[in-house]
């Protein structure tokens, strides 16, 4: 997984550090632009700077929500995949000892006859 994407004891995407790191991101873009702006003063300058930090801010938000889910992604496509391995294990298994008892019965009958 990605540096952006932490995983806790089972595996799982842990989604508190992720949040952290946006959060403080979002906070720095809101700081240099309320810093910015105090010092700026055309008031179509000050818009524009606070329409591009809305909108490095949502950038910011997407690209961390979006990495979040395809981590669920991968980690639920690989849940789903070891259940597979274990169910195909699982009726192999059977089939072979449905298999020894079939061979066991037909060495009984022949004996018998």
């Amino acid at each position: 997984m990605s540096r952006w994407v932490a995983t806790d004891e089972s595996g799982q995407p842990d989604w508190r550090r992720p949040a952290l790191r946006v959060g403080l991101e979002i906070s720095l873009i809101a700081l240099v632009a309320a810093y910015v702006a105090v010092h700026l003063s055309s008031p179509l300058v000050v818009a524009l700077l606070v329409v591009a930090a809305v909108v490095g801010s949502a950038a910011l938000l997407f690209r961390a929500l979006d990495r979040q889910a395809y981590a669920w992604v991968r980690y639920a496509s690989q849940r789903a995949q070891e259940n597979q391995r274990k169910k195909r294990q699982e009726r192999e298994k059977r089939q072979r000892r449905q298999q020894r008892q079939g061979d066991g019965s037909r060495q009984r009958s022949d004996a018998e006859e």
